[in-house]
């Protein structure tokens, strides 16, 4: 009769120091926007989780209702279906006002896989990316990860002028950098580029040899006047990056797509092959239906609905409204003056159920906080509205 051996006591090896990744990444990366989750949930309040951007409205298409096939579960091609790589191409075509070509789209797995593989592509350990901030903070991640160094240029909500904003960035420019990064509409103020914005900054680029990245995800929730596209403005230097999770209410589908220069879309097509491979494949086929049917008129009728919540829960607030996007981005230094007096702010509101992002996470903004005003339905969030201006003295 055969017996099982004995356990081996496991070696006692000295511990490994971090990864290097670790390192570089620092705090960032998990539970970016909040470390206060389990504190509301035990509050026994109703939860008001207005510190992740996302939509309470369904999808435009909902993944499940797609016909039955027996290749959903398949690969498709790295840079996308052909059929839905068409349906951005004549999408981007018509609302840019200029024709695109299919080598100068890439379907990538969510925005977020295509801005880490473009960055893949446009950084080396030791470069310096250009981040207008208040930035999207993963963006700042995704060139740490590369081993380049995020550099924050404050623009946004500060109400500088043009000349102004590149004197700034005159300031924070080295022999290192080597890309400019900017959000129209802005995630989190709010604020929208307008042309003579748009093409301060492509110019200023063109003038220092660096590439654009414009992440223009909330292109089609821009409130007061038409959103402004960057690339017709150099075709050559800016990579635009969308997204369906925004555009189309599709955010755990992830699929999103870059427009670019055919040859810097090759690269990032590789840098994807050995990351996150390919979108998934029900997600493109929901995309393409959305491109080609329903999508934009829900998106319109998304707008119209984000555009009163945001309106209103800006009046509540005593701040401007949005001029897009789907966020508030509030300075309360006047009530919570410092790092520490936010933290308890946050954590009171997370007593009555309501989670917001810290500013800190959207560049050198210690006492900023972000609201997102459409990932719950309209009464609970200017229910949480209410929360925050009790809490900040403002009701």
């Amino acid at each position: 009769m055969d017996h099982a051996a004995p356990p081996r006591s496991p070696l006692r090896s000295p511990p490994l120091p971090p990864p290097p990744l670790a390192r570089r990444l620092g705090a960032g990366g998990r539970g970016v926007y909040s470390q206060l989750a389990g504190r509301a949930q035990a509050s026994g309040r109703p939860l008001l989780p207005l510190h992740v951007g996302d939509t309470h409205l369904p999808p435009a298409v909902d993944v499940r209702a797609l016909p039955a096939s027996d290749d959903l579960h398949r690969y498709t091609a790295v840079g996308g279906e052909p059929a839905l790589v068409e349906a951005l191409r004549a999408h981007l075509a018509r609302r840019q006002g200029a024709p695109v070509g299919a080598e100068e789209v890439l379907v990538t797995a969510g925005a977020t896989g295509g801005l880490t593989a473009l960055f893949a592509t446009l950084l080396a350990p030791g470069d310096e990316a250009l981040l207008l901030a208040p930035y999207w903070p993963l963006v700042a991640g995704g060139a740490r990860l590369l081993g380049a160094t995020p550099v924050a240029v404050p623009v946004f909500g500060r109400g500088l002028s043009c000349a102004e904003a590149l004197a700034a960035l005159d300031a924070a420019c080295t022999p290192r950098a080597r890309l400019l990064y900017f959000n129209s509409p802005n995630n989190p103020t709010g604020e929208v580029l307008s042309r003579e914005w748009m093409e301060a900054l492509v110019g200023w680029a063109a003038r220092r040899g660096l590439w654009v990245v414009s992440d223009e995800v909330y292109d089609l929730f821009s409130f007061s006047a038409p959103h402004v596209y960057a690339r017709p403005l150099d075709p050559a230097r800016v990579i635009s990056a969308f997204s369906m999770s925004k555009a189309f209410g599709m955010a755990g589908y992830r699929c999103g797509a870059l427009q670019g220069p055919p040859e810097v879309l090759a690269e990032v097509e590789r840098a994807a092959t050995f990351t996150l491979y390919s979108a998934p494949t029900p997600a493109q086929r929901a995309a393409r239906l959305a491109l080609e049917g329903e999508g934009e008129r829900w998106a319109a009728r998304a707008r119209a609905l984000y555009a009163q919540v945001g309106a209103e829960a800006a009046r509540r607030l005593g701040a401007p409204p949005p001029q897009g996007g789907t966020f508030l981005f509030l300075d309360v230094s006047r009530e919570r003056p410092d790092a520490e007096a936010l933290s308890d702010l946050l954590g009171a509101c997370a007593d009555e159920g309501l989670l917001l992002a810290p500013g800190s996470s959207f560049g050198p903004y210690p006492t900023h906080v972000r609201l997102c005003f459409t990932a719950a339905p309209p009464e609970r969030v200017l229910a949480g509205v209410d929360v925050l201006a009790r809490a900040l003295g403002r009701a």
